[in-house]
């Protein structure tokens, strides 16, 4: 019974070593994805370039820091389809406007107070590309569960063009886009005109099946 066992390990582990290697990757992609190793920046990459210095690595976090009021947006090197991402965010900054950007620039989940409405929309999806009004999914939670200056969750679902966002494991919003990606780059968010420290920390990802 052992050997029959060691030869079907072997016939298995040979039958993934045979595959093409784009194959290869998407059966790793199935598995939880590893954004942030804790220590360093590797896997992720700053535009524009001139503002790397906006962003670091401190006891397991992502710090963002702009004092200069510049942009900048740290993007993963990685795309990514479908995904359950949780963060824990955190800034002691009276006014910051951020977010995490989902398969690139056209949908982002906002953090803090939008320039635009002089709100805090934090959890609330900004889209302007479908052309619904910059905010096209909104809550009027906001102000009860979102917590400034203390650790807040924050949970995505992504699953086709759905977006479902959670605050501090409080529903938020259910929308679905018009003009997504099927794929692309996920991004942290320093927007321009304001000074802010944003702290990062306790990613978690797995894919949506």
């Amino acid at each position: 019974m052992k050997r029959l066992v060691l030869i079907i390990s072997l016939c298995l582990f040979a039958t993934a070593n045979l595959l093409p290697a784009e194959d290869r990757e998407s059966a790793d992609s199935s598995q939880n994805a590893v954004l942030f190793d804790g220590k360093t920046l590797s896997g992720w990459h700053t535009k524009p370039t001139e503002f790397a210095s906006h962003w670091t690595v401190t006891d397991g976090m992502i710090i963002g820091d702009n004092p200069d009021k510049k942009g900048s947006v740290l993007w993963t090197d990685k795309d990514y389809t479908d995904f359950e991402l949780s963060v824990e965010f955190k800034t002691d900054s009276p006014d910051y406007d951020s977010g995490v950007f989902l398969h690139g620039e056209s949908h982002q989940v906002q953090i803090g107070i939008s320039r635009s409405l002089k709100v805090d929309l934090t959890a609330c999806i900004y889209a302007p590309v479908d052309k619904q009004g910059s905010y096209p999914a909104k809550s009027d939670k906001v102000k009860t569960v979102h917590k400034p200056g203390e650790w807040n969750t924050l949970r995505m679902v992504v699953d086709g063009k759905r977006i479902q966002t959670f605050l501090n494991d409080a529903p938020f919003v259910d929308y679905t886009a018009i003009r997504f990606p099927e794929k692309g780059k996920i991004g942290l968010q320093l927007h321009a005109g304001v000074h802010q420290k944003m702290l990062f920390r306790n990613f978690q990802m797995t894919p949506v099946k």
